[in-house]
């Protein structure tokens, strides 16, 4: 594969094969050379599917006859009628000039840069191979975008915590609440978008850069390095930049514990540990004494287990679970 090919080369060739099979059935070494072009390269099935998609829709152009002709639309001038020329080389001439306009919508269309979404329902966990042996693992309730522009990643993330393993031989630029995190060489970070507060990224290999977009959305603010063990919390309100802080091992084992299907607390409220649950699932966990609320949690429970994690704490702080209309309720012993 040429490593120089763009991805409007690759739409180009995808859109003349689709225009050839719509001349005339490929012979077979034809569809020989089809197998191979689609086999170098995973984008190559792609843009061939989207060009196929986008030839069926102009279908409807037969509608007007064989006797059309684009050109006949380029001005408004009347003309005498043409002469009668034979069926089939008009045809072609049609399918010529049809193949040219696919072309240039497939170019549009590969202009645009549709990305490719994923997402994971409440308590579900994904892991996304993006090629060049980077990945990107969604936790519970995450949505992103994926972008390939020429060659560079472009990760948009929506909503929800994205751990994005990226390598040096891809560059990966990731995009948050207006703020870009890049990863020019092997990093390991995790980018943070939670509703009502403030976007957070956790380095815990390598090293990423940070930078603040503009108003104008065209430049950056002075890029931000960040090094491995640390995480960064964007400002909010009239402040504008990253408030950096450092991280223990401990802090990025808890912090990663997700990956493992457990949740690990140290030292939160329990208010706090309630609404973490929220995030992995439905079932509510109502805390029915306020001070009861203000105890701190300490230890590792299972995502998918409210109600063990409700037994668990019951326990340690003398309070009982009950389960009401489809609701945990944690409460004093009266």
């Amino acid at each position: 594969m040429d490593e120089r090919e763009t991805s409007q080369d690759i739409d180009r060739t995808a859109a003349e094969w689709v225009a050839r099979m719509d001349r005339a059935p490929l012979s077979a070494s034809e569809r020989a050379e089809l197998k191979q072009w689609l086999s170098v390269d995973p984008r190559r099935r792609g843009a061939f599917m989207r060009a196929k998609a986008i030839w069926m829709r102009t279908e409807s152009a037969r509608a007007l006859g064989p006797q059309y002709d684009p050109a006949d639309f380029q001005s408004t001038v009347a003309e005498p009628p043409p002469a009668p020329v034979e069926r089939r080389g008009r045809f072609v001439k049609w399918s010529g000039a049809l193949a040219a306009s696919l072309i240039v919508v497939v170019m549009l269309v590969a202009t645009l840069q549709m990305p490719t979404a994923y997402a994971t329902a409440k308590g579900e966990m994904r892991m996304v191979p993006l090629g060049d042996g980077a990945t990107v693992t969604l936790n519970t309730d995450t949505r992103i975008k994926v972008y390939d522009d020429e060659g560079r990643r472009r990760i948009h993330v929506l909503q929800g915590e994205v751990l994005v393993e990226s390598r040096a031989e891809a560059p990966t630029l990731v995009e948050v609440d207006g703020s870009h995190v890049e990863a020019t060489a092997a990093a390991t970070f995790i980018v943070r978008k939670f509703k009502d507060r403030p976007a957070q990224v956790l380095v815990q290999d390598g090293r990423v850069v940070l930078a603040e977009e503009t108003q104008a959305g065209t430049a950056h603010s002075p890029a931000l390095p960040v090094e491995a063990n640390t995480g960064a919390s964007l400002l909010q309100g009239e402040e504008h930049g990253w408030q950096l802080s450092a991280l223990s091992y401990g802090q990025l084992g808890r912090e990663l514990a997700w990956r493992e299907g457990k949740i690990a607390f140290q030292g939160e409220s329990l208010a706090e540990a309630v609404a973490v649950y929220a995030r992995y699932s439905d079932t509510s966990i109502v805390i029915a004494d306020s001070e009861l609320a203000q105890l701190p949690v300490t230890g590792l429970f299972a995502v998918n287990n409210p109600l063990g994690f409700s037994r668990a704490v019951a326990e340690v702080f003398g309070a009982e679970v009950r389960q009401e209309d489809g609701q945990i309720v944690i409460a004093r012993v009266l």
